[in-house]
């Protein structure tokens, strides 16, 4: 295996987005502290908690080598598909995400498709498997689909 990537993408959070959640956190937050009296360490815990799932998801980071297809979403996810196990692989549009899939980030879809998604990217490529078919967003998602496929015929 190689150490350098064939194909890397990276995809960062939309940052008004960011923004709306950290103020949404603060407004909901404030809640327990002024109409509970004195109860900030809850405030603080909330804050905390709102600010470690923000940093977990912020970016997506897609790595294809010639042996392995690696997806890292924020600090602690890491989902690794082994290219052999690739059956198929085509550019993908999400019509409706939130629909679909309930949100944005790692999701099971009503369609039966695994989500590896980031908020506000509708272009996806999906990628098939003997186990799963997953959807992951991608800003390029002809470059990414091809470099899945010139990977794929190169082990065929």
């Amino acid at each position: 295996m190689s150490s350098m990537p064939i194909y890397e993408e990276r995809l960062n959070v939309n940052y008004p987005f960011i923004g709306g959640i950290l103020l949404w956190a603060l407004a909901v937050g404030l809640v327990p502290g002024i109409i509970l009296g004195g109860l900030w360490w809850l405030f603080a815990l909330y804050i905390a908690l709102t600010i470690g799932i923000i940093v977990s998801f912020f970016q997506m980071k897609v790595e294809l080598f010639e042996d392995k297809l690696v997806i890292k979403m924020g600090l602690f996810y890491r989902k690794v598909i082994e290219v052999e196990k690739i059956q198929n692989c085509s550019p993908h549009k999400m019509s409706h995400p939130i629909r679909t899939y309930g949100g944005w980030g790692i999701r099971k879809g009503r369609d039966g498709t695994f989500a590896l998604t980031q908020a506000f990217v509708n272009e996806a490529i999906k990628l098939e498997t003997p186990e799963k078919t997953f959807v992951i967003s991608s800003q390029t998602p002809e470059s990414f689909s091809n470099a899945v496929k010139s990977v794929l015929s190169e082990q065929g």
